[in-house]
This record gives C-alpha cells, sequence and structure tokens, in this order.
C-alpha cells in the first residue's frame, strides 16, 4: 500500500482543521477536535468508510457520552483527535463532515493493491461488481480492528450491519442481501464467518484472516492463492491393482471418468473404513489412473497447526469455484468427520466441543453443506474412519459410499513386496506378516520405513524388527500381535488319516473347480483342520481359519457381523474358508433359549448358501449339530482314530532308526497295537515332548508316551496297557 499524501495540522488552516468553541476562561476559542493525519491509503480509506456508515445510520450521537467520546479508538478511527474539553453533537457532525468531504476529494493512491487483487480474485470467482465492493469493506473492517470499536458503539444488529455496508459502497440494504442470501456466490463460497458477531449481533462480516492476508499481499497471484487453500496431491505410491480387494473399484473409475466427461455437477464419493486401509492412496492411484489432477484440502497449515473443520470446507468451497474452468480436476476432503459432525439445536453445524467442555464457535449451516454437495463443479471424494456419526441428511447426497475393509492375503502379499525392496526382509518373514488379517498398508509402510531407518546388516535382525514393530502396533490397535502362520506338522500325511471318504479324490474334485461345503467331524486331533491346510495347499489357495473366539462377542448382533466379515474375507482373497468348532453356531435351534443363537445359526447358513467358495467347519460334536445346518453341507466326512496299520506305520515314521531292538520293539507295538483311540495329534505332542527333553525318539519311549495320551480322553478303554 502507498501512503496518501499525509495531512497534518501545520498544513490545515484553523478554520478547516481544527474545529473550536467559544471558551471565555481561555480568552477566545479552545480547541475541541482537530483534523489528525493518516498513515496510509488503508487507514484513510477505513476513515471514509466508517464515516459513510455513521452518516447514513445517524450514528453521531452515539459516539458522545456526557460530551467526552464513547470510545476514543473511534476518533481514532475517524482521524479525528478530541481535545479535553466536552464537545457537542453538532461539532462532531461537522468534523465529520469536514474529513468526508476531505476524503473523498483527496488524490487517489498511485497503485491500489487491494483493489488489483479483488480484480483478480473477482475474475477467478465470477463476481460482479456489487460482490466485490462488499468484499472489499469486509477485508477493510477485519483488517481495521477499531470497527469493532465502532459497531459495539452503534449496537449493531444483522440487519443494520447490511445495511452499513450499503451505505458504505452506496448500496440500498436489498441489493447487500440480495448479494449475501442463499445460494449467491458469496454465501456459497462461505468468504464470511458465521455464528455470532463479536459487535453483539447474530451475523458477522469476519473474514478468513488467511483471505484477508492474500488480498492485501503484493504478490497476489491465483495459483499462489490456491495453493493456499489446497495442496496438490502427490504421487500414489500404491496403484489400481493394489485395490482389487474394493469390490467397487471399477464402478468408481468408471463412474468419475463419466462424470468428468460430461462435467456433471454434484458428484461426491464417500470412502470410509478404518485408519490405513489406503482410502487416501486409493484416491490418488484412482486420479492416476485417470490422468486427473487431484487437489488434497490439508487438515493442518504450512505451521503444522490444525485447520478447523470450518475453514477446511470454506477452503473446499473456494478450490471448487477456482478449479471449475479446468478440464480433469479432482478434489479430495479427508477425515470428513471434521465438517459432517453433529447438528446443535440452532440447525447449524457443530465441530465438536472445547477444551474444557464450550461449544466450538466454528460453525456450518447445514443448508450451505447440503447445497454444496449437490452443486459443486468439480468431482469430490471425501473419506472418513466412520459414517455412524454422519448425518443420514449428507449421506443420501453421496452418489457412491465405498467401504474400505482390511485388504486380502494376496494384496496383502503384493502391497509387502511393494514397500519393502528385494532381500529387505526374508520370504518367511513376508508370508507372514501376509497372513495378518488385520494388517494394513499404513502399517507396512510405517514398518518398512522403520526398519529401514535402522539400517541393520542382518537379514534376521531386519525380519526381528519388523515383527516388533508390527506386533506393537497390532497390540496398540487391540489385536492379537502373533504373526506366526498355522503350518502343517512335519509327519502329515493323509494316509495317516481315517476318514469315511477318499480324502485324496475329494481333493482333486475340488481342483477341478466350483466350490462346496464340508463338515469334517471327528475327535479332537484327528487331523480335520490339518487337512484343510493341506486341502489349501494343494490348491494352492490360503486359508482363513476363524475360531469360536474369533467370531462371539457379548454385544448382541456383534457375532452375526463378525461371521459375515469372515465369508467376505474369504470371498475377496478367494481363500478357503475354516470354522473351527464349528459346533458353537451351529446348534441345534429347538433346544436354543435365546433368540441370539438362533440368530448366529440363521446367519451362518445364509451365508454359507450364498458363498461361492470352499467352506469348511470342523466340530468335535456332531450330534448337537442343528439338521438343517447338516443338509446344507455337501459333504460330511467323519475322521476317526488311527487304525492298528496307521498307528504302526506312522510310530515307524517319526522314530529314530537306532531304536530297532527286535525284542523290545515287539513288546511296543503290542502295547501299540492296545491303544484304539490315538489320533495323529497324539503323535505331534509326543514329539514335541521328547523334543523339549532331548531324549531319544525310540520305539519304545514313543509308545510310553502315547498310551499317557491315551489314558487322558474320555472313551479310553480302562484296561491295562504296559509292556508283558
Amino acid at each position: 500500500m502507498h501512503a496518501l499524501d499525509d495531512i497534518s495540522l501545520d498544513d490545515i488552516d484553523d478554520r478547516d482543521g481544527v474545529f473550536c468553541e467559544e471558551s471565555p476562561e481561555a480568552g477566545g476559542k479552545k480547541p475541541v477536535i482537530r483534523i489528525a493525519r493518516f498513515h496510509s491509503a488503508l487507514d484513510a480509506e477505513s476513515a471514509l468508510l466508517a464515516i459513510r456508515m455513521i452518516d447514513g445510520g445517524r450514528w453521531h450521537a452515539r459516539l458522545i457520552h456526557r460530551g467526552f467520546p464513547t470510545d476514543p479508538d473511534v476518533f481514532t478511527l475517524l482521524g479525528l483527535e478530541h481535545g479535553k474539553s466536552p464537545l457537542t453533537a453538532s461539532l462532531l457532525r461537522n468534523a465529520i463532515a469536514h474529513q468526508r468531504q476531505r476524503l473523498e476529494n483527496r488524490k487517489p493512491p498511485r497503485i491500489d493493491v487491494l483493489g488489483r487483487n479483488l480484480d483478480r480474485l473477482g475474475n477467478l470467482l465470477r463476481f460482479n461488481t456489487t460482490e466485490r465492493s462488499i468484499l472489499r469493506v469486509a477485508v477493510i473492517t477485519c483488517q481495521t480492528s477499531r470497527f469493532t470499536d465502532l459497531f459495539r458503539c452503534a449496537s449493531v444488529r444483522s440487519r443494520d450491519l447490511m445495511t452499513s455496508f450499503g451505505h458504505a459502497i452506496g448500496q440500498p440494504s436489498g441489493a447487500i442481501r440480495h448479494c449475501l442470501r442463499s445460494g449467491s456466490p458469496l454465501s456459497r463460497l462461505g468468504l464470511f464467518e458465521g455464528g455470532r458477531s463479536p459487535y453483539g449481533g447474530t451475523c458477522s462480516m469476519t473474514l478468513d484472516d488467511a483471505l484477508t492476508d492474500a488480498l492485501l499481499s503484493p504478490q497476489f497471484d491465483e495459483k499462489r492463492f490456491l495453493r493456499s487453500l489446497a495442496r496438490r496431491a502427490p504421487a500414489s505410491r500404491l496403484n489400481m491393482d493394489d485395490f482389487t480387494h474394493i469390490a467397487s473399484r471399477d464402478m468408481v473409475q468408471r463412474y468419475l471418468r463419466e462424470a468428468v466427461r460430461r462435467r456433471r455437477a454434484g458428484v461426491n464419493i464417500l470412502l470410509y473404513g478404518a485408519p490405513g486401509t489406503g482410502k487416501t492412496e486409493f484416491s490418488r492411484a484412482m486420479a492416476e489412473s485417470l490422468q486427473m489432477d487431484l487437489h488434497e484440502v490439508p487438515n493442518e497449515d504450512r505451521e503444522g497447526e490444525p485447520i478447523s473443520g470450518g475453514r477446511r470446507f470454506k477452503a473446499f468451497t473456494m478450490c471448487q469455484s477456482i478449479l471449475a474452468t479446468n478440464h480433469k480436476q479432482l478434489l479430495l476432503f479427508d477425515e470428513v468427520e471434521d465438517v459432517f459432525g453433529s447438528i446443535g439445536g440452532n440447525g447449524e453445524l457443530m465441530f465438536g466441543m472445547g477444551l474444557f467442555g464450550g461449544r466450538d464457535a466454528d460453525t456450518l449451516r447445514k443448508s450451505w453443506i447440503n447445497e454444496t454437495l449437490e452443486t459443486n463443479p468439480v468431482p469430490a471424494l471425501w473419506t472418513c474412519n466412520s459414517i455412524e456419526a454422519i448425518d443420514p441428511a449428507y449421506l443420501r447426497r453421496f452418489d457412491l459410499t465405498v467401504e474400505f475393509q482390511t485388504p486380502s492375503r494376496s494384496v496383502r502379499k503384493r502391497v509387502i513386496n511393494r514397500y519393502f525392496r528385494a532381500g529387505e526382509i526374508s520370504p518367511a518373514c513376508a508370508e507372514q506378516l501376509a497372513n495378518i488379517e488385520a494388517l494394513v498398508p499404513a502399517q507396512v509402510e510405517r514398518a518398512a520405513r522403520v526398519v529401514r531407518s535402522l539400517r541393520s546388516r542382518s537379514v534376521d535382525r531386519r525380519d526381528a524388527e519388523v515383527e516388533r514393530v508390527v506386533s506393537a502396533s497390532m497390540r496398540a490397535m487391540g489385536y492379537r500381535p502373533s504373526l506366526m502362520a498355522p503350518t502343517l506338522p512335519e509327519h502329515y500325511d493323509t494316509t495317516f488319516l481315517n476318514t469315511d471318504r477318499d480324502l485324496d479324490k475329494l481333493a482333486a474334485g475340488l481342483a477341478r473347480g466350483g466350490g462346496a461345503r464340508l463338515c469334517l467331524y471327528g475327535p479332537p486331533g484327528t487331523g480335520k483342520t490339518a487337512f484343510a491346510h493341506h486341502l489349501g495347499r494343494q490348491l494352492n489357495r490360503s486359508v482363513l481359519v476363524k475360531r469360536a473366539s474369533d467370531l462371539q462377542s457379548m454385544y448382541l448382533g456383534e457375532a452375526e457381523k463378525n461371521i459375515a466379515e469372515a465369508f467376505r474375507q474369504a470371498r475377496d482373497d478367494e481363500a478357503i474358508l475354516v470354522i473351527d468348532e464349528a459346533d458353537g453356531f451351529l446348534l441345534d435351534r429347538t433346544g436354543a433359549q435365546r433368540s441370539w443363537e438362533v440368530s448366529q445359526v440363521n446367519e451362518l447358513l445364509t451365508q454359507m448358501e450364498a458363498f461361492a467358495g470352499i467352506f469348511v467347519a470342523s466340530t468335535n460334536l456332531i450330534d448337537t449339530l442343528d439338521p438343517a445346518s447338516l443338509r446344507r453341507f455337501d459333504f460330511k466326512v467323519k475322521f476317526g482314530y488311527l487304525t492298528r496299520e496307521q498307528r504302526r506305520m506312522l510310530l515307524q515314521r517319526v522314530v529314530s532308526p537306532s531304536s530297532a531292538v527286535e525284542t523290545d520293539s515287539i513288546q511296543a507295538l503290542a502295547a501299540l497295537d492296545r491303544l484304539e483311540c490315538l489320533a495323529p495329534g497324539d503323535y505331534a505332542n509326543v514329539l514335541r515332548q521328547l523334543r523339549v527333553t532331548g531324549e531319544p525318539f525310540t520305539m519304545e519311549r514313543l509308545v510310553h508316551l502315547l498310551s499317557a495320551e491315551a489314558m487322558m480322553k474320555p472313551d479310553a478303554k480302562t484296561r491295562a496297557i504296559g509292556f508283558i
């Protein structure tokens, strides 16, 4: 701003610059009001606008009380200095009239920075002359803090404030209200702060500080202003192939492409899901796949301070207008919980509660948000972690609502391979990471960044660091931290399964394609769950195992949701779904005493019928299952205890060659023949015991330990077992 030609008291004749009153004590006239000097063109214009408001509203008498200024700062705003003597309303009116004439006849500044910037912004946002004039007055009144004192003295109400703005720019109040009506450019952009006015009224014409600073900046330009509102999105670290588990991926892509081609207004897509599931990366990858420019509304400023939801939404609306004339543009509004919060009793949107329980002053009109969602010219992607708190009035205005869930195992493997460099971790560690169902891309990225910064030279050391980082993160999020995937025992072989169906033929049939529902039943340890993993190995499919503890919940209806989620995960990953101990969910409904027992059975049956993949339910209690449930299984396979021949063959498989002492072996085999309730799981237990104790794997020792395992079972024979 260039300064206005300064006017000092020495440059003005007393009759023009000093307003006096008769003072017999002083021997003549005594100065009461003097004309002060202005230090800048902004100060001079502020004084002129204030005088026009005072004259139009006839506020002269309100500025003095008992002959003295109501607020000295108001006189400073007007460029007047008051002496020590009392003054009258007529004297003040004459001084103000004189000041107005001087200011209206003043030489304009050589460069009007504010006017130039308003023209640039007005052209960008398509403002008319009156709207630009209103914005100019708003900038000046916000920049000059003494206007607050003037409005307080005048007790300005919301209607009076619009009228005052009309006086300032020479327009009737109706024209001002028309420019600020709902749906007008100024109203739609939300340039003015809402809520209660600091002057005591119910409406405020206060502008955002960032906008005021930009309009007063000598370096204002459109691109720089856009960067202050939104940032250009960085390149995505993932691509659309990493989001095959998102069922609506292709639909979103096609819809956005068509919306941009037709320049359709009111296009909004809501992406929601748990933190770290890739909503932001999906938006960036989507923009790149469509060859569009993506701008993101930030949630913190350049100093790292958080930006309120109200300011973010106003930045969003301005970006909409600025980018509307450009082709192939997308806008991303992350963490929309800042905006779509709860509705207060006055119909305004509240952005939470203050730190000490006070109501946040940052409010938005619900009608303004609805209108924005219905008319935004640039397609927008909105993301949030949960939609539970969002008003249905907003939800129904989104064209597409897409839920982001934890990625499938195949997607997790791709993400792991993308974030970890070749050789940075071992293949076994990568497999273990991929088996963590709740692992999200953000956790993989963070673990890779941390481990890379540690610069450990050993792969084993890096594997341990990855496990430690991911385990801690999973614990913090409330998930089980175990990274180990279930594996088949070393001695696993279908030869050692005693079933009423040929399992190899069953696996071969399933390998030819199609789905099936299998019920595997029999005593514990007979190999039911292990066969499901064997089936996954044969079919080259991942196996998703859910136990009763994974699905049950203390909350009503939560178990049904968990069951549905398990089938969804298996469907997305094309995995074999195994529900271990399924008898807890397939109980006979005729004996059910609680409604949730029936609803859980119904949910599982419904999901089974709709599932096109391979579903395996294992149970130890076939007699307790619901008859209608059993009918829905294509195969019901009984797993029994090992036969005499299988017990001997399996013993020979695991025994040490050095234990071939003929006499002892014969006695051991004879004792083994009497153990009719042994299962493959018993052999696995015994082998683990010997590994811990360090004892040799001799036939005699193995049989002795197996007999102890057999005696622990309820259906074990009571006759003596031992060596004779």
